[in-house]
C-alpha cells in the first residue's frame, strides 16, 4: 500500500512539474531575441508561417492544464522577436497541433525595436 502511494505520488509530481512548462520556456524570452535565441529556449516550433519580413512561430503544449492545449505566438521581424501572444483551446478530442490557430497578421506587434544606450 506505501508503496502505491509512493508511485502515485510521483506520478502526480511528474505531471505537475509538465503543466505549464510552455509558458515557463517564454518568459525566458526577450523583445530583440533572435531566431537563434528563440530556438534555444523553444526548440522548434509546431508552426512557422511567413509574410515579407514577418514571421510567426507557433508552439502547442499538450495537456497543458486539465482538459486544455496551451499555445504560445512567437512574433517576428527582421528576424528579431517583436511579441508573444498566447491562447488556450479545450475543444475536446483534438490534438494540439490541428487547433492551431491560423495568422492574423493584422494581430502583429509593433515592428518598431528600440534600444537605448544608459
Amino acid at each position: 500500500m506505501a508503496s502505491l502511494k509512493i508511485i502515485l505520488a510521483t506520478a502526480f509530481a511528474i505531471l505537475l512539474t509538465a503543466c505549464g512548462s510552455l509558458e515557463k520556456k517564454a518568459v525566458l524570452l526577450n523583445l530583440g531575441d533572435t531566431k537563434e535565441q528563440v530556438l534555444s529556449v523553444m526548440g522548434p516550433p509546431d508552426d512557422r508561417q511567413l509574410k515579407g519580413q514577418n514571421e510567426a512561430w507557433q508552439y502547442c503544449q499538450t495537456g497543458a492544464g486539465f482538459g486544455y492545449h496551451d499555445y504560445r505566438t512567437v512574433w517576428f521581424f527582421q528576424g528579431k522577436v517583436t511579441g508573444i501572444n498566447s491562447y488556450k483551446s479545450s475543444r475536446p478530442a483534438s490534438s494540439c497541433v490541428t487547433d492551431i490557430k491560423p495568422i492574423r497578421w493584422e494581430d502583429a506587434p509593433d515592428t518598431t525595436i528600440e534600444i537605448r544606450k544608459r
